[in-house]
């Protein structure tokens, strides 16, 4: 194996549930999810559906090792695989050293994006998918259709009161609802090259935030400000839609405190270093 590394960043949809960190050494790859924990997957590991997934980067797939660094040190836990023990020691050894070098976050890589168009309009909806490489946007994608994060993984607080005999689902997915109603009875969705995020007019948050609909406005609202830890890890935001997250973010202090080791900027440290702090004293007085 190559000691020569290639690091990046890549988006973890549908739905969207944060970044992966990728190392990536020839017939190996190590993926993280936080900086802390990684899983070493091999090429030859990788059957012909797995290697044609649109999520091929996700760390959800069978993998050979974990490693997990705490403290500078690493702890590795072996899981079936055709790659021998010793091959695999040997070669996680290596990743962690070259690992212990890199600079968190990775640059973004996946600068094509398969978005979902508005019915009306035809202009950029919800993003679906994203690859890193111009020959990947041939392979299978996902079906027109933006997914939001089930509710059981990601709650989101709705302070409008319901009654007692009318039951209301969930935020995620009555705002999922509504973008498909807004992409239409024949939804479309197509390929973009992203060069300049910041400046470009394509929804910052993945989604659209220009609701007609005020009851669409306020789900949509409610579902990023809740989504917002997971946002702060995207590169290309403009200092106004970075600075909207992180205040929107001081309120869920676990989520910020599992991912601010991944923001590649941070404009105002004082709402994230208060959820920090009071992260770490919730979790003591629970001890």
């Amino acid at each position: 194996m190559s000691d020569t590394l290639n690091f990046y960043t890549k988006r973890l949809l549908l739905p969207y549930v944060g970044v992966v960190q990728v190392a990536e050494m020839g017939w190996a790859r190590a993926l993280s999810l936080d900086g802390k924990n990684w899983s070493i997957r091999y090429a030859l590991d990788e059957n012909k559906q797995t290697l044609n997934w649109p999520l091929s980067h996700d760390p959800r797939v069978i993998v050979s090792m974990m490693v997990n660094i705490e403290e500078d040190e690493p702890n590795f836990r072996v899981r079936r695989s055709s790659v021998s023990i010793d091959r695999l020691r040997a070669d996680s050894q290596r990743v962690f050293d070259l690992l212990c070098d890199a600079q968190l976050p990775f640059k973004a890589a996946d600068r094509y994006e398969y978005w979902l168009l508005d019915s009306h309009d035809d202009m950029p909806l919800a993003l679906l998918h994203t690859c890193i490489h111009e020959d990947e946007t041939k392979r299978p994608v996902p079906p027109p259709e933006w997914v939001a994060i089930p509710a059981a993984e990601l709650a989101v607080h709705d302070p409008v009161p319901q009654g007692e005999a009318f039951y209301k689902p969930p935020v995620n997915y009555r705002l999922q609802k509504l973008v498909k109603d807004r992409a239409g009875s024949n939804p479309r969705a197509v390929w973009f090259k992203r060069v300049d995020p910041a400046s470009d007019d394509f929804p910052p948050c993945l989604i659209s935030e220009k609701w007609d609909d005020p009851e669409g406005q306020r789900l949509c609202d409610l579902y990023l400000q809740r989504l917002a830890p997971r946002l702060l890890m995207l590169h290309g935001l403009s200092n106004s839609n970075r600075q909207g997250l992180e205040l929107a973010a001081r309120d869920f202090v676990f989520d910020v405190e599992r991912f601010y080791p991944l923001y590649p900027e941070v404009l105002d440290d004082s709402p994230l270093d208060a959820a920090r702090v009071e992260a770490r004293l919730r979790r003591a007085n629970e001890a």
